[in-house]
């Protein structure tokens, strides 16, 4: 098995990589947003983040590791590394069939019990123009990436460089990166100027397919990019901490947005572009979901930030729900349980997003109690792929059904899948087959339709 070359500028690469000091560091939050949202736009199994050091690759975040290894490690010998190929060469590699290619047909990744077969890396660069690691998606079936794919997976990682970047000036009191002070300066006046803006996704019921409720979803409108997508923003609002002001401005827009279309008369028409009615039944008792991250959730404020929302834009405490994952709950406290005791107590419903995604989902089942589980788009897609794939979702289902909570399902795309979810006892759910998330304006339009 031929070893990846070093790269030509390997000892300043290490000593770039290294004074970034976040090598053997805990989990991040921003980082593991960051690798998700790369195994889901690429549609792959697992995605890491793999920086690569002197006789080893460790993962700063993995998604689903074991789907593809078989189990979960924080690092792997550096001679097995695809990454150091991405590291060496410098540029996004792609490697369809592993098998085929003479330089990884003899590897033990590939030959091994873990069965590589599907690469594609991207390298992350650092200030010093040097490559850290990659962020890369694998598979365990041969398998092309179309040239959005590749596009897209540079793209991320720049993300998860500028994300270094800020770890980095956390640790190094003020030699900043002057893009990524200003990637935060950007996002800060964008909040102050009003450029955040929300769409909505119907949640549908179901057996009538009348829209029950909306999620609200976050979009930046900025002056010189255009539309950006979460992606794009999120996690440098995470690791700046504006996340705050800026979940502060989307939960009072989107409560405001909702209590509009509720009171508006079925015929009449409402603020902001938004009017009245409802698809099949009125607005009157539609309902919104908005995200709530973990950085908020430890605000000691929280409680009545919600509040404040809810007696501004008077939509009543019953008709909004919070939704949080696994990550954003993860080792967390006292005070932050006494907050979801709190927020529950003002009769705001709790949702935990992307159930079945984590490895502690029982566990934070029984813990955070939620009103709602919402089954990730990964199990719905799996539907009718095999025994396995089918018995996995309809457990998760089963489950969440039989503690009580309420069961919607995400990323629905096919009527066959709508189908199948029903069988399974689900009747709440959401995805493109309904609509895919759309403004203010053009979901009043909807509402309003007959």
């Amino acid at each position: 098995m031929p070893a990846a070359p070093l790269h030509p500028r390997e000892g300043e690469r290490l000593a770039s990589l290294r004074s970034y000091r976040v090598l053997d560091t805990g989990a991040d939050a921003a980082l593991d947003a960051l690798a998700a949202a790369t195994a889901r736009l690429l549609d792959a199994p697992t995605a890491t983040i793999s920086l690569v050091d002197e006789d080893r690759q460790w993962f700063a975040s993995t998604r689903d590791l074991s789907a593809v290894l078989g189990y979960e490690t924080p690092q792997t010998s550096r001679d097995v590394s695809f990454c150091a190929w991405t590291v060496a060469q410098e540029r996004t590699l792609v490697v369809p069939d592993a098998r085929t290619d003479a330089r990884f047909a003899d590897n033990a990744m590939v030959t091994g019990p873990e069965q590589v077969r599907a690469y594609a890396g991207a390298p992350i660069i650092g200030r010093d123009g040097l490559p850290l690691g990659a962020l890369c998606v694998m598979d365990r079936e041969a398998r092309d990436f179309a040239e959005a794919d590749v596009q897209a997976l540079s793209a991320l990682a720049t993300s998860v460089a500028e994300l270094l970047e800020l770890r980095r000036l956390d640790a190094a009191a003020g030699l900043g990166s002057r893009h990524v002070l200003d990637e935060s300066h950007a996002l800060r006046a964008g909040i102050d100027a009003q450029e955040l803006v929300v769409h909505y996704q119907p949640v549908v019921d179901l057996p009538t397919g009348r829209w029950e409720g909306v999620e609200a979803l976050v979009r930046w409108e900025h002056p010189q990019r255009g539309l950006l997508a979460p992606a794009a923003f999120l996690p440098v609002a995470e690791a700046s901490g504006l996340i705050v002001p800026l979940g502060r401005q989307v939960l009072t827009l989107a409560c405001t947005q909702v209590a509009l279309w509720r009171d508006a008369p079925p015929t009449g028409g409402g603020a902001g572009g938004g009017a009245g009615g409802g698809a099949g039944g009125g607005a009157r008792d539609l309902h919104v979901a908005v995200n709530l991250s973990g950085r908020q959730l430890g605000e000691p404020d929280v409680v009545d930030v919600i509040t404040d929302a809810l007696l501004v834009s008077g939509l009543p405490a019953q008709a909004l729900t919070l939704e949080l994952t696994e990550t954003s709950l993860a080792g967390t406290g006292a005070q932050v349980d006494a907050a979801l005791a709190a927020i529950r107590a003002t009769g705001v419903r709790l949702a935990l997003d992307d159930f079945g995604t984590g490895y502690a989902s029982y566990a934070y089942l029984q813990r955070f109690q939620p009103d709602v589980v919402k089954i990730d788009r990964c199990f719905v897609a799996a539907l009718g792929r095999s025994e396995r794939d089918d018995l996995l979702t309809s457990s998760l289902i089963g489950l969440g059904l039989q503690l009580g909570c309420g069961v919607v399902a995400e990323g629905v795309e096919t009527p066959e899948q709508a189908r199948a979810l029903a069988d399974l006892g689900v009747t709440t759910a959401q995805g493109y087959l309904f609509s895919p998330p759309r403004t203010a304006q053009a979901l009043g339009a909807r509402l309003v339709a007959p």
